[in-house]
């Protein structure tokens, strides 16, 4: 059995591991490198009327264009989805490009916190089970992100369910 994983051996299933621990407000993930996709999902328990979550779509769209056009980044805007289910609402940030980085995901990630924070279906045993540091979590995710990975043929999908991460490789 071996106990300790080499630099070299750290992969995408890492990166979303550590993703879905630092954020427990992401619902799932999904990074398709073929296609190079990378969605996040949010669960929220209310459906958001019209007006509020156009009002959101707008404000959403404004902070990641500033953020774009601040980092001098040649990007595009993710793509902003929603989903009934029953009751709930599954809303899905969708990147269509290769690599993203540690400051988007935060970016989008207290985006909606900001205005969801009381719809918001988050894990609350991440915290306690992890601490409250989370430098070390950053650049640990910082550091993943940057790496090119070699199998570009991974489609992977994760999702936290009672306190564990699970990865499948769809």
């Amino acid at each position: 059995m071996k106990l300790k994983q080499l630099p070299e051996e750290l992969s995408t299933v890492d990166l979303l591991i550590m993703l879905l621990l630092r954020f427990p407000e992401i619902f799932t993930i999904n990074c398709n490198l073929p296609e190079s996709k990378f969605k996040l999902s949010f669960m929220l328990k209310n459906i958001p009327e019209d007006a509020r979550y156009g009002k959101f779509r707008k404000t959403f769209a404004d902070a990641v264009k500033a953020y774009i056009e601040l980092s001098k980044l040649d990007a595009v805007v993710p793509t902003l989805s929603r989903k009934a289910i029953d009751s709930w609402i599954l809303l899905q940030v969708t990147w269509k490009k290769e690599n993203i980085s540690f400051e988007e995901v935060n970016l989008i990630n207290t985006i909606i916190w900001n205005e969801f924070k009381n719809d918001l279906i988050f894990d609350t045993r991440v915290e306690e089970s992890l601490g409250k540091e989370t430098s070390f979590k950053e650049d640990f995710i910082e550091y993943l992100l940057s790496r090119k990975n070699e199998n570009n043929e991974e489609n992977l999908f994760a999702f936290r369910e009672a306190g564990k991460v699970y990865v499948f490789d769809k």
